[in-house]
């Protein structure tokens, strides 16, 4: 018990901190633009509803800003705010304006999300009369996959709108062997209670899509593997037949939907058949 009391304070402190206090769409896109306007005096900056801002350069110009991609960054991690408004006075260049580019091919990674996350983005998408959806794929009936361009300076989650450049029907197997490549090594801690597997510290629950990982044969346990995703950046494995392993892992999922920012949720998955699917009942 000694070494899993451990395991526990090891992975709890991915947690970090009490989280910060999100606000909502309507606040933040309040605070956003008058972040802009503090930045960028000479513009007039004013709020188009929840999650768009309008801004009218000097000669008469008006630019519209829509913020439906900045908020899910802001949500994840609320420090993301400075370097949100940073993009976002870069972006008002002209230059930036009239040639917005496409999404970076090679860039694009697949990021797990919870439906609450969707549907709340969805819904902030609706509210700003924009004729575009989040670019998501279905995973199971707790998880989907949605898809964001990952570049040196910011992520940014991608919607169907977005040139892609590829079939979406082959989004999924490109997103994975981008971040396959983009990911440090993966590693697996553990004992014979629970492992931890590590790949960054930003996109562990990703790892649920190499399949490789699952059906390898490197992972032991007596069963079928199950895991828990609570947060982006956890991902715990056990055996079914492993009582104190379950445990572990309840424990863990509730810890982490209390106090992690980054949390996803407290249900546990068994892999059986090439997929994820629900593993008992809460």
């Amino acid at each position: 018990m000694g070494r899993l009391f451990a395991w526990l304070c090891v992975v709890a402190c991915l947690s970090g901190a009490a989280r910060d206090e999100v606000l909502g769409p309507r606040a933040f896109t309040e605070k956003v633009a008058q972040a802009v306007a503090a930045r960028v005096p000479q513009l007039a900056v004013t709020m188009d509803g929840d999650l768009a801002i309008s801004v009218r350069r000097e000669n008469g110009n008006k630019v519209s800003v829509s913020l439906t991609n900045r908020y899910p960054d802001y949500k994840s991690d609320p420090a993301n705010f400075t370097a949100i408004v940073d993009f976002i006075v870069g972006s008002l260049s002209d230059e930036a304006v009239a040639n917005p580019g496409k999404p970076d091919r090679t860039r694009i990674v697949p990021v797990i999300k919870d439906r609450e996350w969707l549907e709340e983005v969805r819904q902030s998408i609706k509210t700003s009369g924009k004729a575009q959806d989040v670019l998501f794929d279905e995973f199971n009936r707790e998880l989907v996959v949605v898809y964001a361009e990952d570049s040196e300076k910011r992520m940014r989650f991608l919607l169907s709108t977005d040139d892609i450049g590829v079939e979406h029907k082959d989004l999924r197997k490109l997103a994975v062997d981008n971040l396959a490549r983009i990911l440090p090594k993966i590693e697996m801690q553990g004992d014979d209670v629970f492992a931890m597997l590590t790949a960054g510290g930003d996109y562990e629950a990703s790892l649920l899509l190499f399949d490789g990982i699952w059906s390898g044969g490197q992972i032991k346990v007596e069963g079928d593997i199950v895991v828990a995703v609570p947060a982006k950046n956890v991902l715990l494995v056990t055996g079914p037949q492993n009582r104190k392993g379950l445990a572990a892992l309840r424990t863990l999922a509730a810890k982490f939907m209390s106090e992690n920012r980054y949390r996803l949720t407290d249900a546990l998955f068994v892999y059986r058949d090439g997929r994820f699917t629900r593993f008992g009942r809460k």
